[in-house]
């Protein structure tokens, strides 16, 4: 076995010379004590001093590669001999130099040999009659010792020759000595790095991780965690983290069932969502402040609400009462369904609940059964865990349910789930728990439903198309959106809220006026879609108006072309209508009937094209200037009639 690379023994010597001039470099007597001859044996007096010395260069060297160095160089100090060296014998049975001084000359084999015996890996026959540790073969001796590190397979051979004195139980007593200074050393270095090593790998997670033994006591906690946790790291390290008060509800927890599934705990220092895994030797805990959480959440989904109660325009007692009652709901995560036909604003009144709800800031997560594929929507609800299906994420994807948080979930038109859905929906509103596709493990969620739909789900139910008892789960509040058409009295209220929007989006200082004829034929209207046909129409009609205009005063074309193909704009009164009402109704109607042409409709109704003008300015059907039109005016003939 030969020598190491120059520079290995060069710091060796630097290492173990800075430490002799520490020590003084001298003997007991304050001499400087001479390099005593090979197998001449040391006196007990300069065997301490160099033993002292070598525990002093083994204190100064604090990384493990500078003791690796120098622990051959020590051991020739402290038993003078030829050659020493420090091996390590790997698990696959070959043996490595470290580091060596001198040059071994006994057999390769047998120093390989002893080194494994002495790793206690193989005993050879021929041991069990010497000293432990002590060998010889011919004219060669060696003394093999372990260090103390034994998983590391590390051990320290020394060679001396027998003509020399060979080696005794007291050079062997010494260089175990050593060997265990040295091992020591070696294990508390390792475990130095090990330590920075986590310490670094736990500052760079973004999430807080805080590591606990068995009794609880916790061993690691990262700046995050105890940033979340309002602490300083060095004051809960090595504590019982049910022994500080103010963390004591976390504790508990852990303490009750460590699991992965999401946990929401309440400290006085805010509420933090709690995630821990088992493992053999205490738990694991991650920790996130629960505006982080639900702020991650935000951004995967991209949904929050955007309307409260007072985006609920409208002051007629059916709404008003509706309104009163989703208000008492919101204040508790009860299921709610919302019945009423398309337009009528059952969104809105689900972000409002949501809106009041106790976790406002929580997020908001709509999902439309029919605007996904039946195939997909499972995964979208549940989630799945990697290589579940063709095609899923290999790190899975949680489901809408797991991102809600402790939000609010709007399952949309939920009369069109499918029915085989059904049933794991009403699971998940019973237990709590949600599974996602491909795996056995139970998620904790705490999302509060909301469902909407337009259809009549009893009805459904006697089709045999909606589960009876998801049905019943989901109505726990049950809350009728009135139709537009049956709160008339609302429609100056949203038009007067829809020009206020438009002047502040438009950044025009007065809002736009609606002339008393256009609300006439706004108010007459049957409105089939309801606020959201009211509100598009609107905005058409003042898309398209003059910039310095102060006033709508063309009604709807939507109106007059819905009048044509359907029903009256206007409707049947039952009482007596005098002349004038009939003769303002005959200007409308046939206004709808030629699409706003006014030459047309006075050609039908049988007077001049200037008499309609006049009439329709008299019952403030028009202003002083022409109607538009939707199509060109018909070609004038000449003649008495115009």
């Amino acid at each position: 076995m030969g020598d190491v690379p120059g520079q290995v023994s060069r710091r060796s010597e630097r290492l173990v010379s800075e430490s002799g001039q520490r020590n003084g470099g001298t003997s007991a007597g304050g001499e400087t004590a001479p390099e005593p001859a090979c197998g001449e044996a040391l006196s007990s007096r300069s065997t301490a001093t160099e033993l002292l010395a070598a525990a002093r260069a083994i204190t100064a060297a604090a990384a493990v590669d500078d003791l690796i160095a120098i622990v051959p160089e020590l051991a020739l100090r402290v038993c003078p001999a030829p050659a020493a060296a420090l091996l390590r014998v790997l698990a696959d049975g070959p043996v490595e130099t470290l580091a060596s001084r001198g040059s071994f000359h006994a057999p390769q084999a047998w120093i390989e040999e002893e080194a494994r015996t002495a790793n206690g890996e193989a005993c050879s026959a021929a041991a069990s009659h010497r000293p432990r540790g002590l060998a010889s073969r011919g004219k060669y001796c060696l003394a093999v010792v372990p260090l103390e590190v034994r998983a590391e397979g590390l051990v320290l051979a020394l060679e001396r020759q027998a003509a020399d004195g060979g080696i005794g139980e007291a050079d062997r007593e010494r260089l175990a000595l050593l060997a265990s200074l040295a091992g020591t050393a070696i294990a508390h270095a390792r475990a130095e790095v090990v330590v920075a090593r986590d310490d670094a790998a736990l500052a760079a997670i973004r999430d807080g991780v805080l590591a606990l033994d068995r009794d609880g006591v916790v061993n690691a906690v990262n700046p995050a965690a105890a940033a979340t946790l309002g602490v300083r790291r060095h004051d809960l390290v090595g504590k019982r983290l049910r022994d500080v008060a103010a963390l004591a509800p976390l504790a508990q927890v852990l303490e009750r069932s460590p699991s992965n599934d999401m946990e929401v705990v309440s400290l006085p220092n805010g509420e933090i969502v709690l995630r821990s895994e088992p493992y053999p030797w205490g738990v694991i805990a991650t920790i996130r402040d629960v505006v982080a959480e639900q702020g991650i959440a935000h951004r995967i989904t991209g949904s929050g609400a955007r309307y409260t109660f007072e985006h609920v325009v409208g002051a007629s007692p059916a709404l008003l009462r509706v309104v009163e009652d989703a208000r008492r709901a919101a204040r508790s995560d009860i299921p709610v369904l919302l019945y009423g036909e398309s337009g009528t604003g059952k969104e809105v009144l689900a972000q409002a609940i949501h809106s009041a709800s106790p976790h406002p800031s929580a997020p908001f997560i709509g999902i439309n059964m029919t605007a996904i594929p039946r195939e997909l929507l499972e995964s979208e609800l549940f989630g799945y865990d990697g290589g579940s299906f063709t095609g899923a994420r290999a790190s899975g994807r949680a489901g809408k349910f797991e991102l809600a948080g402790c939000g609010t979930l709007l399952l949309d038109e939920i009369g069109d789930m499918p029915l085989e859905l059904q049933s794991k929906l009403l699971r998940v509103l019973q237990e709590r728990l949600v599974q996602r596709i491909g795996s056995a493990r139970d998620i904790r969620v705490r999302a509060r439903i909301i469902a909407t739909t337009q259809h009549d789900l009893d009805a459904l139910v006697k089709a045999g198309r909606f589960r009876l008892d998801l049905y019943h789960r989901l109505r726990v509040v049950h809350l009728r959106l009135p139709l537009l058409r049956e709160r008339k009295e609302d429609i100056p209220l949203l038009v007067d809220h829809a020009l206020q929007a438009h002047a502040r989006k438009r950044r025009r200082q007065q809002p736009v006026r609606v002339a008393p004829h256009v609300l006439d034929a706004l108010l007459a209207y049957d409105w089939p879609g309801n606020v959201r046909e009211l509100l598009n129409v609107l905005e058409g009609e003042l898309s398209v108006l003059a910039p310095d205009a102060r006033e709508l005063t063309r009604i709807p074309s939507a109106l007059l072309e819905a009048a044509m193909h359907g029903p009256a704009v206007i409707e049947a009164s039952p009482a007596v209508l005098t002349l004038e009402e009939m003769e303002r109704r005959a200007c409308v109607e046939s206004l709808a009937k030629f699409h706003g042409n006014v030459a047309r409709a006075a050609k039908a109704l049988g007077v001049a094209k200037g008499t309609l003008y006049n009439k329709l300015k008299r019952y403030g059907l028009a202003s002083s200037e022409p109607p538009y039109s939707g199509q060109p005016e018909a070609p004038r003939r000449e003649g008495p009639s115009s």
